[in-house]
């Protein structure tokens, strides 16, 4: 088993087209290069020897070493279960495994920004969890992994996963103090509300102007104090209840202790 690390992105006008989702929706993993007359330098590679493959690079005398060697790969050197990794920029987008290897359709990409005609069939990770990882050679559109490449993604990989377990325990902590909040405050919520235009008091927002009839009188009830500041015996009083919409409320908590609501304010200013 090989491991590749693979772009998918074209330059048309001086404007940059990432393909990765093209890509990642059709299941494979695609690429081609075109002449100065805007026609593919090479055909269908299965009816190539890798020398015949060589031989029409050098008669055209194109000077491409990055397309022609990372179109060689695909074409030649990426087998059935090898692993690629999906580049955008400096971040490791997409994991996937080979389960075809080499084939040719000019109409695969139809209905995107390119005609990329070579490509392997790739099961491409659901869950897969992106990360920024600067692995060098960005000229490169495919490079064959190695050793210490690969210590560095299972490094970050891993870190990854933690992350999204820490931050999955903290919002699950949080939901469930919120909800302990409202429960035993249940009252206090109430009145909070009955006394309300049920607007959101950061942005405005009325969810039965949005939503209609199952909008109306809906509203999320949250505590400027944060909750792990807030003592047993403690006294919460309606000054402590802000009323919000769910937008603002998740972004009050992009913050550990959250954001003020003025300071939410300020920002969407």
């Amino acid at each position: 088993m090989n491991y590749w690390r693979m772009s998918f992105r074209i330059k048309r006008d001086n404007i940059i087209h990432e393909l990765w989702s093209d890509c990642y929706e059709r299941g494979i993993a695609a690429m081609s290069y075109y002449g100065y007359d805007g026609e593919p330098v090479v055909g269908d590679c299965s009816k190539l020897t890798d020398n015949e493959y060589d031989d029409i690079w050098r008669t055209k005398g194109i000077n491409a070493t990055s397309p022609q060697g990372s179109l060689k790969k695909v074409a030649y050197k990426m087998k059935k279960e090898d692993v690629i990794y999906a580049k955008e920029g400096v971040n490791i987008v997409g994991k996937g495994v080979i389960t075809e290897e080499y084939d040719y359709d000019p109409n695969i990409l139809n209905g995107s920004e390119s005609t990329w005609e070579h490509f392997v069939r790739v099961d491409w990770e659901k869950d897969f969890l992106p990360f920024k990882l600067n692995l060098e050679a960005n000229l490169h559109i495919v490079i064959k992994l190695n050793e210490e490449h690969m210590d560095k993604i299972r490094e970050m990989e891993s870190k990854t996963r933690k992350e999204i377990k820490r931050i999955e325990a903290e919002e699950g902590n949080r939901y469930k103090s919120e909800a302990t909040f409202c429960s035993r405050n249940r009252a206090l919520v109430e009145a909070k509300k009955m006394n309300s235009d049920y607007r959101c008091e950061v942005c405005g927002m009325a969810f039965k102007e949005v939503y209609g009839k199952i909008g109306n009188g809906y509203i999320i009830a949250h505590h400027k104090i944060p909750i792990g500041n807030i003592e047993e015996t403690a006294t919460t009083t309606l000054d402590d209840i802000a009323l919000v919409c769910a937008n603002c409320h998740a972004m009050l908590h992009t913050k550990n202790p959250p954001l003020s609501l003025d300071e939410l304010r300020n920002k969407m200013k």
